[in-house]
């Protein structure tokens, strides 16, 4: 990117834009001030001021003079990128829609529980002009199908591929997977270095401080999961970047990483959750039950729980199939209905639970001690738990995803590097 900066009067220029922030309206002659020249664009302090409040209130941020002026230079630098996207866009011929525009506002109103048409009611409620949320979600929806349609010919998953992938899942079955979620920001100067780092450090701080991590994804990350929160799936450590992967491996579930260099820059990481991989849980697999149930009354003499007891025992041995123990039931007039219909394993009461968990249909669980009688149960018919392994539509969605990600990241690189930018604080 060939950018010409004017320091002198950076630190003034951001002391007072984060002054407005908290302070309110500006002038019309500080709202035509220029922030930025991109190409032959102009990016206005109004646009930047306007983000920036944005970027504050979605993210949850404090709204305060420091978080201003920590953020102004990153949030301008995503203004300059979506310049960037947009004047590229224009310049093939990719257009955005109504109806595009229209999908974008509906998916921030899902994202958010609101009803339809709610989209510009919510954004003003929060102090944010709605025109500043339609340029960023404009910026993405044309930077995602301009890469699309330039790299859609250069993106073919194979069969064997997606079957490999599939194939290392499952020899990894019983390993931890973990949900990871990712805030990226690039250096591609050296000269910014330091200016990025700190960047990185201010926003753990704010994350840890409560700060939301996907509304901060989505308005900081550089990469293309930032239109979903950051949000990386399922993975295990060692399929990462060694130095990710380190991080990763020490975080437990909700836990926020510390900066971490890479070869792109700094990366923020969050564990949302972890899972074992291919890991069928029995206690998730679905059966269908019936019941003899033998009552002991509280005030029972000492011989009648041994008595149901082996009665119990006599049923469970002499019971082939679901049909015998209804017409059981009905014979020695048990006084509860003899279905206990279709429930998960887990959802039954403990001293069941552990009965149930091993048997498969047709068997029976023997005489189980209850503190008010005792219970023969029988599995008339058992489903799986499903696997927790992708499908492989899934797999080759992700392995699209990752391909057009790494070529949209060189593309943006290439476009910096040739455009002319000058900021102007």
């Amino acid at each position: 990117m060939n950018v010409t900066l004017r320091p002198a009067l950076a630190l003034a220029a951001l002391t007072a834009l984060a002054l407005l922030i908290v302070i309110g309206p500006v002038t019309a002659q500080e709202q035509q001030r220029i922030a930025a020249v991109v190409n032959d664009e102009i990016l206005s302090m109004r646009d930047l001021r306007s983000r920036l409040r944005m970027v504050i209130v979605s993210s949850r941020l404090p709204p305060t003079d420091e978080t201003a002026q920590r953020l102004a230079p990153q949030v301008l630098r995503s203004l300059v990128d979506e310049q960037i996207q947009l004047q590229e866009a224009k310049r093939l011929n990719v257009a955005v829609t109504e109806q595009d525009l229209a999908r974008a506002r509906s998916e921030v109103e899902q994202r958010n529980n609101l009803k339809p048409g709610q989209f510009e009611e919510f954004v003003r409620s929060l102090g944010v002009d709605p025109e500043t949320v339609i340029r960023q979600l404009k910026s993405q929806v044309a930077w995602t199908k301009l890469v699309r349609r330039r790299f859609g010919n250069d993106v073919t998953i194979s069969q064997e591929e997606v079957t490999d992938v599939l194939q290392r899942m499952e020899a990894d079955a019983g390993k931890t997977q973990k949900r990871v979620s990712e805030i990226v920001l690039t250096v591609d100067d050296p000269s910014t270095e330091d200016q990025v780092r700190q960047l990185a450090e201010r926003i753990v701080e704010q994350l840890k401080a409560g700060a939301n991590f996907s509304a901060v994804a989505r308005q900081f990350s550089a990469s293309a999961n930032a239109a979903v929160g950051g949000d990386v799936g399922w993975i295990l450590p060692e399929r990462m970047a060694p130095e990710i992967a380190e991080a990763v491996a020490k975080l437990e579930t909700g836990q926020i990483s510390e900066p971490v260099r890479t070869l792109f820059g700094y990366h923020i990481v969050q564990v949302a959750d972890s899972r074992v991989i291919a890991a069928v849980d029995p206690l998730t697999a679905t059966v269908d039950l019936k019941q003899v149930f033998l009552p002991v009354p509280p005030n029972a003499g000492a011989d009648v729980r041994p008595s149901q007891k082996a009665l119990a025992e006599a049923l469970s041995g002499s019971a082939q199939s679901c049909g015998d123990f209804v017409d059981l039931a009905k014979e020695i007039k048990s006084p509860v209905s003899p279905d206990l219909g279709e429930m998960k394993v887990g959802e039954l009461a403990p001293p069941l639970r552990e009965r149930v968990a091993g048997l498969k249909a047709g068997e029976n669980t023997g005489p189980v001690d209850l503190p008010n009688g005792v219970m023969v149960v029988m599995v008339c018919s058992r489903q799986a738990p499903p696997s927790n392994l992708p499908s492989q539509d899934q797999i080759r969605s992700q392995l699209e995803a990752q391909r057009f990600e790494i070529l949209a990241q060189r593309y943006l690189r290439d476009l910096r590097r040739n455009a002319f930018v000058e900021l102007r604080v």
